[in-house]
C-alpha cells in the first residue's frame, strides 16, 4: 500500500504538506546545524536576513503586466516568526484600530482572533462551507449586509 502511494506521488510531483521534504544533497540538515552552531536558532540572523534580501530583489525585479510592459514594485520584506505576527502586522498596515470589527472565519483556532483583540478590535466569526471548510461567501454576504444596514440606520437617526 506505502509503495503505491509513494508511487502515485512521484506521478502527480505534489508536495504534501504534512510529509518533510528534504533535498538530495541534505542542505536543510546543513542549515539548521549552522543554525545552532552559530546559536541563531531566533528569528534573526544571517540566513533571515538573506532571505528578506533575496525576496525584496524578486518583488523589485520588473513583473509581468496585462498592459505587456514589465512594472518595478518598490516594496520592503519583512520575515516574522509566525503567522500570528504576519495578522497583527497585516492588521496594523490596514489600520485596525480599538472599536473596529475584523470579519475571521469560524473555522480556526485562537492565534487567528488574537491580534484582532490585541489591537482592541472585535472579531466577528463567520462560519465555513461544510464541503470546503472556506470561509462561506453566502454568510458572509449576510453578515456584510447586516453590518452596512446597522451603520446606514445608525447614521440616519444621528442626523435627525
Amino acid at each position: 500500500m506505502l509503495e503505491n502511494k509513494q508511487s502515485i506521488y512521484m506521478e502527480r510531483k505534489r508536495i504534501y504538506l504534512c510529509l518533510a521534504h528534504m533535498s538530495e544533497d541534505g542542505a536543510e540538515q546543513r542549515y539548521v546545524k549552522e543554525a545552532f552552531d552559530t546559536n541563531w536558532v531566533v528569528p534573526l540572523g544571517p540566513n533571515v536576513d538573506g532571505f528578506e534580501k533575496d525576496l525584496e530583489d524578486f518583488i523589485a525585479s520588473p513583473q509581468p503586466s496585462p498592459k505587456g510592459k514589465g512594472e518595478s514594485l518598490s516594496k520592503r520584506v519583512v520575515a516574522l516568526s509566525s503567522g500570528t505576527a504576519a495578522v497583527h502586522l497585516g492588521l496594523l498596515n490596514c489600520g485596525v484600530k480599538p472599536g473596529d470589527e475584523v470579519i475571521v472565519q469560524s473555522f480556526t483556532f485562537c492565534a487567528s482572533t488574537h491580534p484582532v483583540t490585541y489591537l482592541g478590535a472585535t472579531p466577528v466569526l463567520v462560519d465555513s462551507e461544510p464541503d470546503t471548510w472556506n470561509i462561506d461567501p453566502e454568510l458572509l454576504e449576510a453578515r456584510l449586509w447586516v453590518h452596512l444596514v446597522s451603520m446606514v440606520c445608525c447614521r440616519s437617526m444621528a442626523i435627525r
